[in-house]
């Protein structure tokens, strides 16, 4: 798997997409340690300011390696001039069975680069891949105070359907 293009913001900051690799596990950390209190807790669903640094590397480790038949994930990267490579959000869709035709989706992106394209470019190459597997939709929990996620879901012009239940919204779109 490789590159799947790049993405340039309103600001003209050139971000790489391509798929995960094993050896990312350092880049998840450092995108993980990038996100405020408050992004993690609505990505995550649960506070996590005293996850141990430990637990930290062994999730980000879980989720470089992937079986990419069941499992995909899109990082969005930036290159510094001294080539050294930092995530500012990634992508990811997980389905139970090859045959499901409906995969749960997640997304992050780090503050500093919210509103600015990143989380609606991750999601369409996301979309993109999910499509050549035979998937047809996404679905996702989504906290009912996450209404930047909303307004970008709004934002892709895909028919939506919604449940709230217990201040979560599962989500589902046609991809």
């Amino acid at each position: 798997m490789s590159g799947l293009g790049h993405y340039t913001t309103p600001l003209g900051q050139q971000i790489c997409l391509r798929f995960i690799k094993p050896d990312d596990a350092g880049l998840l950390v450092d995108l993980f340690h990038h996100l405020s209190s408050e992004t993690k807790r609505l990505r995550f669903h649960l506070y996590t300011e005293r996850l141990p640094e430990e637990r930290v590397w062994q999730e980000a480790i879980t989720l470089s390696n992937l079986d990419p038949q069941r499992h995909v994930a899109v990082v969005a990267t930036l290159v510094e001039a001294n080539g050294e490579e930092h995530a500012v959000g990634v992508a990811r869709f997980a389905r139970t069975l090859l045959e499901d035709g409906e995969a749960e989706v997640a997304i992050v992106v780090r503050d500093d680069f919210q509103r600015r394209g990143v989380g609606r470019a991750l999601l369409n190459k996301l979309a993109d891949v999910a499509r050549e597997l035979g998937i047809t939709h996404f679905s996702g929990w989504v906290l009912a105070e996450n209404v930047n996620l909303m307004k970008l879901i709004k934002n892709l012009e895909v028919k939506l359907e919604t449940e709230t239940k217990y201040g979560e919204r599962k989500v589902r779109v046609a991809i």
